[in-house]
């Protein structure tokens, strides 16, 4: 695989995080208002999706590209708690998937592994949400 082909894929997971960024830490804020332990979950997965933003424009970068700061439109899932934690739940979803897609077509050891470090942790921030979503 190529290099842009590369960088346009990781490009595509940054995406991902940073909307997954803006959408947690603004339900986290919002929760947090409310004394509610999912507001610190989300925050704290917040910063995890924040290190993994960072992982990800530092590869893109050494691969030649440009990080993209895009997102699509945001979606925070509705009006309550319970649903700040579905549509987080949906989003680690999304990410997981994308990121096993990425790790199967990317040939690029050094980006697999860190695209793989990036995936358990995903597949670890959804049992998390899951778990909350139950306590909810």
């Amino acid at each position: 695989m190529d290099r842009d082909k590369i960088v346009e894929f990781l490009n595509q997971d940054l995406s991902g995080e940073i909307e997954a960024i803006l959408v947690y830490m603004r339900n986290a804020t919002i929760a947090l208002g409310e004394a509610c332990k999912a507001g610190h979950d989300m925050e704290e997965i917040a910063f995890d999706e924040m290190r993994h933003a960072e992982w990800l424009a530092d590869l893109i970068v050494e691969l030649g590209g440009k990080p993209a700061m895009t997102h699509r439109e945001l979606d925070f899932g509705g009006n309550s708690v319970r649903d700040f934690v579905r549509r987080v739940v949906e989003l680690e979803k999304e990410a997981i998937a994308m990121y096993k897609e990425h790790i199967a077509a990317i040939d690029d050891e050094k980006v697999k592994e860190k695209l793989q470090h990036i995936l358990r942790e995903e597949e670890w921030h959804l049992a998390e949400f899951e778990e909350l979503l139950e306590e909810l």
